[in-house]
């Protein structure tokens, strides 16, 4: 009887990120924690930590890398993330090439790194991953003149959804959210996760034909 040579193919976003200025490695795992049990739906393998400033995990869906990518810079704020996102495949018992998405992340990682950047996704296709590098070229500038208290602000509001809460949360008054919400281009940074979102879920379906 043949052996059956099937395998098992499936598009995933796999995230390979660093934090800059260094984190210990219990806060490291601390926040990997709060991102794993927000995002366990979509979460194929958790985030974990390869060392203090270092970890990667896998979504199963990767329209929701740019969810993620938040969720991990607003925990680890104001510390800097520096990520890689690669969306390619994984194959049970073969090898896929270029279209790993381990390779493609950490490929995405280094060249994020090498070029000073905050954000690269690769594995979309040559037109599909200059569009996506020169939108997170826009915003990376962005994320990085965030405050501390910026960050605060727009991580509350992401949680609680209401200026007032967040005032409440924080302290402060509410005009004084809208300002940090504001300077800290939150509505921008939110409509260009948006749109890669909605630029992935067209180009990254879960279960490609072969």
């Amino acid at each position: 009887m043949p052996i059956d040579r099937r395998r098992e193919s499936r598009v995933v976003a796999v995230i390979d990120a660093d934090v800059n200025d260094g984190a210990d490695l219990t806060t490291l795992r601390a926040t990997l924690d709060c991102v794993n049990r927000a995002l366990h739906p979509v979460l194929q393998e958790p985030f974990s930590a390869a060392a203090a400033d270092r970890f990667d995990g896998t979504l199963s869906e990767p329209a929701q890398a740019p969810l993620c990518l938040r969720r991990l810079r607003e925990g680890f704020a104001p510390r800097t993330v520096r990520a890689g996102v690669g969306i390619g495949v994984v194959e049970l018992g073969g090898e896929v090439g270029g279209r790993d998405a381990h390779v493609l992340a950490r490929r995405a990682l280094q060249l994020a790194f090498r070029e000073g950047g905050l954000t690269r996704y690769l594995g979309t296709g040559d037109a599909g991953d200059l569009l996506l590098d020169a939108l997170c070229r826009l915003v990376d500038p962005l994320l990085r003149a965030r405050s501390n208290k910026q960050w605060q602000a727009i991580a509350a509001y992401h949680e609680l959804g209401h200026q007032q809460a967040v005032a409440a949360r924080l302290g402060v008054t509410r005009q004084s959210v809208g300002e940090r919400l504001a300077a800290g281009r939150r509505r921008d940074v939110d409509d260009a996760d948006a749109a890669v979102s909605a630029y992935l879920s067209l180009v990254a379906p879960r279960n490609p034909s072969q």
